[in-house]
């Protein structure tokens, strides 16, 4: 389960690392191409409907391998489906800003591209691995009370 975790929080932190090294990039590269304002609103109903399909992921996904692992947490297949479901999630997240990316190359400004990067990398960091419960120390049902 720890090693799972760990992967998925990797994973997480190096595509978020990611979306603001493409962010630098764009920032310091010009484009010189004219923008067809239909490719914007093209790529940003894309990117709309990217998000709907990460949160319906998320519930449809996510929700039933996380209730395993709450009484299972050593689930083989489980552990599995819950990374292949994390690494999806990420790497729609990060299609985003990489459409933020084609968009600056196709001639659009920073601030047109800007909400691009900043979906995609909300998204990353939104979409944590949710605090399972640990199977050695059980949650505590009050208040902690001295001595």
């Amino acid at each position: 389960m720890e090693a799972t975790r760990r992967f998925i929080q990797t994973v997480r932190f190096i595509l978020a690392g990611a979306v603001v090294m493409y962010a630098l990039v764009i920032w310091r590269l010009p484009s010189s191409a004219t923008p067809n304002p239909i490719m914007l609103r093209v790529i940003t109903a894309v990117c709309v409907s990217e998000v709907v399909i990460v949160f319906v992921m998320r519930r449809l996904r996510l929700s039933p391998v996380e209730a395993i692992l709450a009484n299972q947490p050593e689930d083989a297949k489980a552990l599995a489906r819950l990374r292949q479901a994390y690494v999806v999630a990420y790497a729609i997240s990060l299609s985003i800003a990489l459409y933020g990316v084609v968009l600056h190359f196709l001639g659009f400004s920073m601030s047109e591209v800007a909400p691009f990067f900043l979906a995609g990398l909300a998204l990353i960091l939104f979409l944590r691995p949710k605090a399972l419960p640990n199977s050695e120390f059980p949650p505590q049902s009050g208040p902690l009370t001295p001595g």
